[in-house]
């Protein structure tokens, strides 16, 4: 007969097994939980004047639980592995700065790199001579006085070829129309001068036309009554042309034209009573870092604003003494805070 009763036998070392591999599955968990790093707040400083291709641009962590650093650039260049590190950037373009902070605290920035800057330098841009008259047909005299031009390249603006290589060329145009001057000077097309002027026809001046006055038949047969001792003997006589008057020499300073712009800037003036001590309409205007813009543009900058000028420089004509460039150092105001032009 057999026994209902069933005995269940339980190995005491797979007990101990399971209890050694819970206490160290435990013993890890409670590890990873203890390791795992505050990130906190991680950020870095950008530290540069400028963004160029020439710059040393600097990198600076600024997470103080920081012991392990990783600094990617985006361009493809080896990983850093200081909080503070320097940097330059080879090609223009955006990049995105990655820093990995303690192996698990990421922070990434963009930073946009452009080509170098290059400066213009009023005092290299070439003056250019020309008389005020021109017309179709009429050899014209043109020159530079620029001191420290050793060649130079004329362009007229009737085609795409340099029009003479000497300090004072002879040139005659054309066609009739407004004319672009460009000079060049010691091969330098970063501080070419340009110069508009109007090529006048042939005819230059206006043409008197005489009016065709139809005769009447009655007063023909009335004057042949009349004897010629009678009649009154008159000459048409024609107005001499009178020679245009001598160029008047202009004298106008800086601290002058300074407060013109300030009684524009308040609408006391209008820009046609500084315009006329301009050699043209639209000089060139140059800012601090040597950036050129039109002279619209410093007019529309300064309208009705309050002007903080550091400095004014002019550069004139030798003859005329009318203003070819400017170069000004100047900010406007808003309230707390200030543009520079």
């Amino acid at each position: 007969m057999k026994s209902n009763n069933i005995k269940t036998h339980f190995d005491r070392n797979v007990f101990l097994t399971f209890l050694v591999l819970f206490l160290v599955g435990l013993i890890m968990v409670s590890f990873k939980i203890n390791s795992k790093v505050d990130c906190g707040n991680p950020d870095f400083k950008i530290i540069s004047n400028s963004f160029t291709t020439e710059d040393l641009i600097e990198f600076n962590s600024i997470d103080d639980s920081g012991v392990e650093w990783e600094w990617d650039f985006g361009d493809k260049t080896s990983t850093k592995y200081q909080s503070n590190v320097a940097h330059q950037f080879k090609i223009p373009g955006t990049y995105k700065i990655a820093l990995k902070v303690n192996g698990q605290c990421n922070v990434v920035k963009e930073i946009k790199i452009s080509k170098k800057k290059e400066l213009i330098s009023p005092e290299l841009i070439p003056n250019i001579n020309l008389p005020i008259n021109v017309k179709v047909g009429e050899e014209v005299v043109f020159s530079s006085d620029a001191t420290f031009a050793e060649s130079w390249q004329w362009s007229f603006g009737e085609s795409l070829y340099i029009d003479g290589t000497d300090k004072e060329v002879k040139y005659t145009f054309k066609s009739p129309g407004e004319k672009t001057i460009l000079l060049v000077v010691n091969g330098d097309r970063l501080h070419e001068s340009r110069r508009k002027i109007t090529v006048l026809d042939k005819r230059g001046q206006r043409t008197v036309i005489k009016s065709h006055i139809k005769e009447d038949p009655i007063q023909k047969t009335i004057d042949a009554l009349i004897p010629d001792s009678l009649k009154t003997n008159s000459k048409i006589t024609v107005p001499a042309v009178e020679a245009p008057p001598a160029v008047k020499k202009i004298n106008v300073s800086s601290d002058e034209i300074l407060q013109m712009l300030v009684g524009y800037s308040e609408r006391r003036i209008d820009d046609r009573a500084i315009r006329e001590y301009f050699t043209y309409n639209s000089i060139p205007v140059f800012n601090e870092s040597g950036k050129r813009r039109e002279v619209s543009e410093l007019f529309k900058f300064i309208r009705d604003q309050k002007m903080d000028v550091k400095s004014l420089k002019l550069k004139k004509d030798q003859k005329t003494g009318k203003i070819n460039s400017m170069t000004i150092e100047m900010k406007i105001k808003k309230g707390l805070f200030s543009k520079n032009f």
